[in-house]
Parts: structure tokens; C-alpha cells; sequence
């Protein structure tokens, strides 16, 4: 956007500019009078970080040590305006103007406000009970319950000692390069900044220290408990073993000792030689009880095989006999039952042999004797064993009492001896345990706060300069500033064609005829407008910009001219009527022709008489046009001569290639122009409809108008091609409605 356009909005918009930037002015000059004065306490404290943290002379590793020295700095006055340090100071300033109101004795600082916050006089009378009960001197921790904080939020809100009311009069800030820290308090009353800003400096130095030092005395407290049960573990063990050793004594382990040992001993060997009987007489008696089995077991296979000898002889007995009687029947003349027969009687023999031979096999009296004897060595055995098992539980009941016996003194003496060796090993914990109290004790008494006031907060005299003429120029600077800021803004997004120059930045550069400057439309009269005399600024402004305009076309030899525009709206009809009575008042003849089928001009403005109306009725009617544009009203008694004419058509919705032949409506033209100086045909829109593609054939030279008011859109792109692609027989464009301070 042209810089130069810029300066001319804000000379047109000077008065604006002016008018803002007093108003803001006075506004805020009124507002800082209106506001109460502020009186300023400070306090100097110093912090001991340049004294640990200090360049040193030689200025090795400076850069470091001064970014340290910033960092502490920084995150000290942090600390000092944090929600916790804040709210100590809020409540003490709460406990002390709430005790003053309920006792009467001194005045508080403040009363609340039931406008910042509404609390009953119970709730008020909760909070100051509660915080009676909190000691602002060892907190290090201001966290309380949840209803507490909502409830000292709520009255301190009304009193305005909030976190955010005391944050907005506190300043807390370094003293140059120095080591000292500057804490400050605005209020509306002298008292009240000197009383805030020293008790908050205090309470702060106090909540520091407890801070600083509260994992020392968390140590304290852990080493005195863990030191108290040390000793009570000490003297437990000591009382345990007194108590044992009154009772019990420590007997030592000699004769008496020695004598049970060697029972203990012998009855050892006397067990071991029990439990060899016992193991002896149990295995005789397994082996005596197998012997026993075998027997039987053979004994019941030699009865099973005389059975089966009985049987087998019984059966082939049978067979014998059976075949026998085969044979009889016979007569013994089969050999087949014979040589059965003879083989059944060979194995009845071997049957009866083997039979006599096992039944001859009797038990005799010494086998008898084997099996009662295996049966008393096992009797025998048995009680041997018994007798063994019984020796030697007997043996393991004695030895097993004579160990306790013996055990029990032992014992008495391990337990003494434990007992001591516990003492001692408690005595040295104990001691261990006390001297890492001794050492905690000391670095605790021994901490020392690095924060320390330099100088307390003296009453102010003074109450602080308002500033109020240097607020109201910087005021009246900043609106002016964001006035000029919003007027350039809404000129950089106005992208309407607002001036010649702004036209061909955003039409890339297309011809332009001239412009027309804005004029009310209400009251002119072109016929009279270039005579007229002790014309509106506006109005003559317009006839100039016109007879400019006027200039371009007297130096062209072409006669018919095509008026297009983009789009509708843009003031075609108006710059062609004004265009051709400024060259009629140049003594031209003009001829305006409404070919805007789509949207013609009205009958009454067509159709007023004039004294060519005869004449243009011929033209129309010989050519055939009679069904295209409205026959005019003739006027025979008009004998003035009329310069500017106006042919209206019917109104039809067809383009012109569609109802105008050619050649005919060449011929129409060129009779037209015997007549006339100049011709105006006005088409419809570019971008709507086709009609002025189809009329350029027709016109010597084409004319495009635009409206400064109105914007080049993307969809105009093509139409301002077409328009570059006419080339020569592209007269130019014509700018209307274009203010009168940017036609320059």
C-alpha cells in the first residue's frame, strides 16, 4: 500500500486522532485525581550473597559469579513475594485489627468492606480464634486446613489484607549492585505502610531462619528421640540382669558338673550296647520268622502236589477203564481204541509210581522237631529285643534328664554373659547416638540468619507524586498511538479501489481514462451542471473531474463507445449520462443506446421527448429494429435543439448475438453516427453475463467502469484479462465515486 495514501488518511483523520488523544487524556488526568494519595515505607535489608558469593579481585571466573549473585538475588525477591510469605504478614495484620476491634484497646488500621467481601461477625470471630492459636514467631510451614484458608481468604478479602490486595502494594526489588534489598509497601495511610512494612520485614527475617534452620532442628528432635530410646534400652538391660543374678546367681560349671558328665557318659556306652541287643534280636528274629515261611511255603507246594498226583491218577484211571470198555465192545478188534488203551494204561503206571513216591515221603519226627525249635529261637529272640528296647529308653530318660540338669547351668551362665555383652554393645549406641545430638545441638545454636535489617521503615511525610500530567500525556501518546495503528490497520484491509493509485495496484497496472469524483445524486442536473455558478466544493469538484475526463475523448477521432463493467452496480449508466452531457456542453451531439437487455432503463427516463425523436423512430424502423428498442415519443412543438439522446430498449432476455443481425446492426451504427458525435452503449455485467463479449465487435473502443467502493475478487481475474486482450481497441477505465482527497 503507498505510504503517501497512509499520510493522506491521517491529515483527513486528524480531528479524530487529536479528538481521542484528549479525551484519553483528560480521562485519565480526572481518574488520577479522583484516586486517594498513597504514602511509601521501605525497608533496607541486607542478604549476605555478595559477602558469600563476591567477584573476586583478581575477577577470575566473574561472569559466573556475577550470574550467581543475579540468580540468588532473584530467587530471594521471589521468595519474599510468595504466597506463603505473604500470607504471615496477612495474618498478623488480621489478628492485630480484629483484636483491636473486639477489645477496643487501640484503633485498627482498617475496618472491612462488605462490598470486596460479606462474612457474619461469627465467622470473623472463629477466624480470630483460630488464629490466636497459631504462633507466627516458630512457623515455618503456613499451611493449614482447607476451611481455614477459605475462611482467612474470605475475611481478609474484606479487610484487604489478601494475597492479591497486599501483592499489588508491595515492591520488592534490589538496591543497585549492592548486597542490600529493598522491601516497600504503598498504602492510603502513613501508619499503616510504616506498621505493614516493618512487621513484614520481621516476620520474614523470623520465617526465613525457621526455614533455613528447619532441617536442623528436625535432626535435634530425631537424635533426642532416637538418644531417649537408646537409654532406655541401656538401663532395661542392666535392671534384666540384676534381677537374674539376685535370683539365680552364676553357678560354676566343676565337680558337681563333672560328676554328671561322667554319668552321662557311662550310660551313653550302656545305651549304645542296649540299642546293639535291640538291633541284634530283631534281625535274629526276621531271619527265624523267613525260615518259618519257607517251610510252609514248601510244605503247601508238596500237599498242592499230592493232590494233583491224586487227581491226575484218578482221571486216568477213568480213561483206562473207559477205553477198557471200548475195547470189550470191540471184541479187541480196534487198533485204534487198543493203541489208546495201551498208552492209557503206560501213563496210569507212571501216574502210580509218581504217586507212591510222594506219598512215601511222611514227616518224621525230627522235621516236627526243626519247626518247633525255629519257633522257640524266635520266642527267644523276641524277648531278647523287648528286653533291649526297654534297657534303652530307660538309659535315653537318664541321659536326656542328667543333660538337662547339666545344661541348665550352662545355660545360666550364657545368659549372664549375653546380658553383658547386650549391655555394653547398647552402652556403645547410646554414646554414639548422644554425640551426633551434642553435634546437631551445636550447628543448630551456632546457625546464624544471613538476612538482617539494615534500616526499619520510617513514617512517611509525603505522600507519592501521582503523576497525573506525565499519565495523562502517556495516555493521550498510547490512544493516539492506537488510533493511528487502527486506522492504518483498517486502510491495510481495505482493499476496495479507493484512489487512482490503489486501481492499478490491484488491476496490475490497467489503463485508466480518469476518474470521477463522488457528488450527491439528490438534486443534479446535468443540463445545467456546466453552466451553473456558486456550486457545492463536492458538486464542482465533480464537474472538473468531468471535464478532465471530458478532454480524453475530444482527442480521439472514434465515435462509438462500448460502457462495460465487471459487475453490476458499478455506475455505468450514471458516467456515460455525465460523460455525455460534459461533451455535449462542449457542443457535441451524444447518442445514448441501452443495450443492457437484462436490465433496461426505464420507460419515463428513455422515452422524454426530444426534437430527434422523429428521426431516431425512422432509423430504428427502416433497419428493423422496432422490436428491440422503444419507439420514441415525438415532440414537434420542441424546437430547441436537443445534444444528448436516449434510445431505451424493451427489455429482453436474449443476448445480443441472438436478436441483432450483424450486418444490419452495422448499418444502423453508422447512419447513427452521421448524426451524432458520439455513440454510449451500455452492456450488462462481465462477469454475469455475455452480452458486452458479443457487443465489442460493434464499438471502435471499449470503456470499462469501476466504482472505487467496490473490490477486485478472484472472480474477477478473467473479466480483467479479457479486457487486456482487447488491447488497442481497450480505451481505458474510468474510476467513479472516488473521494475528492484521494483523486490526488
Amino acid at each position: 500500500m503507498d505510504f503517501g495514501y497512509l499520510l493522506r488518511i491521517l491529515a483527513r483523520r486528524k480531528w479524530l486522532i487529536a479528538s481521542a488523544m484528549l479525551a484519553a487524556a483528560l480521562a485519565t488526568f480526572l481518574l488520577i485525581s479522583l484516586r486517594p494519595e498513597k504514602y511509601k515505607a521501605s525497608v533496607i535489608m541486607a542478604t549476605g550473597i555478595v559477602n558469600y558469593k563476591g567477584i573476586n579481585s583478581d575477577n577470575s571466573d566473574a561472569f559466573v559469579q556475577q550470574y550467581q549473585v543475579q540468580n540468588a538475588f532473584s530467587n530471594l525477591i521471589e521468595f519474599v513475594q510468595s504466597r506463603s510469605s505473604i500470607k504471615i504478614l496477612t495474618i498478623h495484620m488480621l489478628k492485630r485489627d480484629l483484636s483491636a476491634s473486639s477489645n477496643g484497646t487501640e484503633k485498627p488500621f482498617r475496618t472491612a468492606n462488605a462490598g470486596l467481601a460479606q462474612f457474619s461477625q461469627e465467622e470473623q470471630n472463629q477466624l480470630l480464634a483460630e488464629l490466636s492459636k497459631i504462633n507466627l514467631d516458630s512457623i515455618n510451614d503456613p499451611s493449614f486446613s482447607q476451611q481455614f484458608d477459605f475462611l482467612l481468604d474470605k475475611v481478609a478479602r474484606g479487610y484487604g489484607y489478601d494475597h492479591d490486595a497486599i501483592r499489588r502494594s508491595l515492591d520488592v526489588k534490589r538496591k543497585g549492585e549492592t548486597d542490600y534489598l529493598a522491601i516497600e509497601v504503598v498504602t492510603e495511610d502513613p501508619n499503616l505502610s510504616q506498621y505493614m512494612t516493618n512487621t513484614f520485614a520481621n516476620r520474614f527475617l523470623r520465617y526465613y531462619h525457621n526455614i533455613s534452620v528447619r532441617e536442623k532442628r528436625k535432626s535435634v528432635e530425631s537424635y533426642t528421640k532416637l538418644a531417649a530410646e537408646k537409654k532406655f534400652v541401656v538401663d532395661s538391660i542392666n535392671n534384666l540382669r540384676f534381677e537374674y543374678l539376685k535370683a539365680k546367681g552364676l553357678p560354676v560349671l566343676g565337680k558337681q558338673s563333672e560328676e554328671l558328665v561322667g554319668q552321662i557318659t557311662k550310660l551313653e556306652i550302656e545305651r549304645q550296647r542296649a540299642q546293639s541287643l535291640k538291633k541284634s534280636s530283631a534281625g535274629s528274629v526276621e531271619r527265624i520268622k523267613k525260615y518259618e515261611d519257607t517251610r510252609e511255603s514248601r510244605d503247601a507246594r508238596e500237599v498242592q502236589n499230592r493232590v494233583e498226583e491224586k487227581n491226575n491218577t484218578f482221571e486216568q484211571m477213568e480213561r483206562v477203564k473207559e477205553l477198557t470198555q471200548k475195547s470189550l465192545e470191540a471184541k479187541g478188534k480196534d487198533p485204534d481204541v487198543e493203541a489208546e488203551l495201551a498208552d492209557a494204561k503206560s501213563e496210569l503206571n507212571s501216574s502210580v509210581r509218581s504217586s507212591a513216591r510222594i506219598q512215601g515221603k511222611l514227616r518224621t519226627d525230627e522235621s516236627k522237631r526243626t519247626k518247633e525249635d525255629l519257633y522257640k529261637e524266635r520266642v527267644s529272640s523276641d524277648l531278647d529285643r523287648i528286653d533291649a528296647e526297654e534297657n534303652y529308653n530307660r538309659l535315653n530318660s537318664e541321659i536326656w534328664s542328667l543333660k538337662n540338669k547339666l545344661g541348665s547351668m550352662v545355660v545360666s551362665d550364657e545368659i549372664s554373659t549375653r546380658l553383658l555383652t547386650d549391655e555394653a554393645r547398647a552402652v556403645d549406641e547410646f554414646n554414639k547416638v548422644n554425640e551426633q545430638l551434642i553435634n546437631a545441638k551445636l550447628s543448630l545454636e551456632n546457625a546464624e540468619n544471613p538476612l538482617s535489617i539494615v534500616e526499619n521503615a520510617q513514617l512517611p511525610e509525603w505522600p507519592e507524586p501521582n503523576r497525573q500530567t506525565l499519565l495523562s500525556i502517556f495516555a493521550a501518546i498510547v490512544v493516539g498511538t492506537m488510533t493511528v495503528i487502527a486506522l492504518f490497520l483498517l486502510a491495510y484491509l481495505d482493499s476496495s479501489l479507493q484512489s487512482p493509485e490503489l486501481f492499478k495496484r490491484y488491476t496490475n497496472q490497467l489503463p485508466l481514462l480518469g476518474s470521477i469524483s463522488a457528488v450527491p445524486v439528490k438534486g443534479l442536473q446535468f443540463e445545467t451542471l456546466f453552466g451553473a455558478k456558486n456550486l457545492a466544493p463536492q458538486v464542482m469538484a465533480f464537474r472538473e473531474s468531468l471535464r478532465k475526463l471530458r478532454s480524453v475523448f475530444l482527442q480521439t477521432t472514434d465515435h462509438i463507445f462500448l460502457v462495460v463493467s465487471l459487475k453490476g452496480d458499478e455506475g455505468k449508466t450514471f458516467t456515460a449520462h455525465a460523460l455525455a452531457h460534459a461533451l455535449a456542453a462542449n457542443q457535441k451531439r451524444v447518442l445514448l443506446i441501452d443495450t443492457n437487455f437484462k436490465t433496461p432503463l426505464p420507460e419515463d427516463f428513455t422515452d422524454t421527448p426530444t426534437a430527434n425523436s422523429g428521426l431516431l423512430n425512422k432509423i430504428i424502423r427502416d433497419h428493423g429494429f422496432a422490436n428491440v428498442w422503444l419507439m420514441k415519443n415525438p415532440a414537434e412543438d420542441l424546437k430547441k435543439e436537443q445534444r444528448v439522446d436516449i434510445i431505451g430498449n424493451i427489455g429482453i432476455q436474449k443476448s445480443p448475438a441472438e436478436i441483432l443481425d450483424p450486418e444490419r446492426f452495422k448499418q444502423f451504427l453508422a447512419e447513427l453516427t452521421a448524426h451524432y458525435d458520439y455513440i454510449f452503449m451500455e452492456a450488462a455485467a462481465l462477469n454475469q453475463y455475455s452480452d458486452a463479449y458479443e457487443l465489442v465487435a460493434f464499438a471502435d473502443k471499449v470503456v470499462a467502469v469501476f466504482n472505487a467502493k467496490s473490490k477486485i475478487s478472484h472472480a474477477d481475474t478473467e473479466a480483467l484479462e479479457n479486457l487486456r486482450d482487447l488491447k488497442e481497441k481497450f480505451a481505458g477505465a474510468i474510476l467513479t465515486e472516488v473521494d475528492v482527497r484521494n483523486m490526488n
